[in-house]
Parts: structure tokens; sequence; C-alpha cells
């Protein structure tokens, strides 16, 4: 694989991971929007085996852990794994590998995971048929997919200029130390995969800012309560 050919975020997080990793357990909107939001959708896992499907640095796949998880982590940037691993350990309840969700998961069995969380890493995914069609794959019947990503809405604004059509999914970039870049899509490139491979949808949650989020960013949290950032959903395999 050529440097042109990978997939569209490595190069970013692998430069942002050291920031990153300081920030994302403290950010205000990673952890007092997302991450309240997506972690109540997430049931019972005691003995369970889950995939923290680009774990990052691997925030969930503590969580996880810490409520008795057996967790296998990946994502497709290395140095985001290695702050993971140090983050969390590579241990008896825990496992890292690299892999990229474009791609078939090819370490994982059919009916391998009790459960799937997935949180702020479809955005880099163009094909959401093919990624749910893999989690179908490797979900046990009755187990659970959860993930979040950027709220429609938030991401068709009519001040985007890079933004052209809503009903299409399309490559964008945002700025943060450098440029990332990720793909926007509609309600329905969202949904639609989901119920064509075999998904049962419960429940979606579309985040409001906690209190604490008001302390730490006064001047955005009028604006975050009115308007969605995210959208968190929970599934269940047929």
């Amino acid at each position: 694989m050529t440097a042109d050919d990978d997939p569209i975020a490595k190069a970013a997080y692998d430069e942002l991971a050291e920031t990153y990793a300081t920030n994302v357990r403290t950010n205000a909107y990673n952890a007092e929007l997302e991450f309240p939001a997506t972690s109540s959708l997430i049931p019972d896992v005691d003995g369970k085996r889950i995939l923290d499907a680009g774990c990052g640095t691997g925030v969930y796949t503590e969580w996880l852990v810490e409520r008795g998880a057996d967790v296998v982590g990946i994502d497709v940037s290395d140095e985001m794994l290695g702050h993971a691993i140090e983050q969390v350990g590579d241990g008896d309840c825990t496992e890292f590998r690299r892999a990229d969700l474009e791609e078939p998961l090819e370490f994982a069995t059919a009916r391998s995971f009790d459960g799937i969380v997935s949180a702020l890493a479809l955005s880099y995914v163009e094909d959401w048929r093919q990624v749910f069609s893999e989690f179908a794959r490797v979900l046990k019947p009755g187990g659970f997919l959860v993930f979040s990503t950027g709220h429609p809405i938030d991401e068709f604004p009519p001040e985007n200029d890079e933004a052209e059509n809503y009903f299409e999914v399309e490559r964008l970039t945002k700025e943060w130390d450098v440029e990332v870049p990720y793909y926007r899509r509609p309600f329905s490139e969202m949904l639609n995969p989901l119920l064509e491979n075999g998904f049962r949808l419960e429940t979606i949650v579309e985040p409001q800012p906690t209190d604490a989020f008001a302390e730490q960013r006064p001047e955005r949290y009028e604006k975050e309560s009115r308007n969605p950032v995210f959208l968190c959903v929970r599934a269940t395999m047929r």
C-alpha cells in the first residue's frame, strides 16, 4: 500500500495522536457531549467479548474493561494504538490490532463478538454498507452495535462551502492542528445500510451538552444546546 492509498485520516491521526491522547478525556465535546450519550447506550458488558472499532487512544476500551468486558481494540493509526496500549495495557482482557474499517476484518471469525462499539470513527469510512456487513458477520445473534458519528445537520450547514449536495456521501475536511479528511452523509445513508445488513434499530440519541460542558465552554453552551452536533445509535443483530 502506498501513502496515497492509505485510509483517508491515517496520516492526520498519526500526527494528531499525541495531542489527541492528552485532550480527548477532558475536551468538552468528547467528555461532556458525545461520551455521556454514547456510553449510556451500551448495555451490560460484564463477561462479554466486545470489539472497539476505531478505538483511537483507548477511551472506550478502558471504560469497557472497567465494566468487565474482554475487548479487542482496532484502529488504523499506529500512533493512536500506541497511546491506547500505553493507557490501557495489552493484557488478559485487552487486545489491540491495526485494522482498517474500510477492509474486511480478517482477524475476526464469524459470530465471535457479543457487541461492537464504534465512537466517532465511521465518519472516516466511505462505504457503510461494507463495514456494517462486516459488523453483522462478526456479531453473535442478538449482539449489539453502538456507534456515534457527526450529526448530518451539523455537517451540512448552509455556510459550509465544501458541502455541495445533502443527498450525496461527500468527502470534506475539517481544520484541527492539521487538515483531517472525513465523509459526511445524509440520514438515509446512515440508517439504510444498517437495516439492509440485518440490524434492528433500537435507540437514537441526539445528545445535548451537560452542565460540565457549560462550565468548560460557556461560549458554546447555548448554541450546542439548540443545534445537534453528534448522533448516537444502538442497534441489535437479528
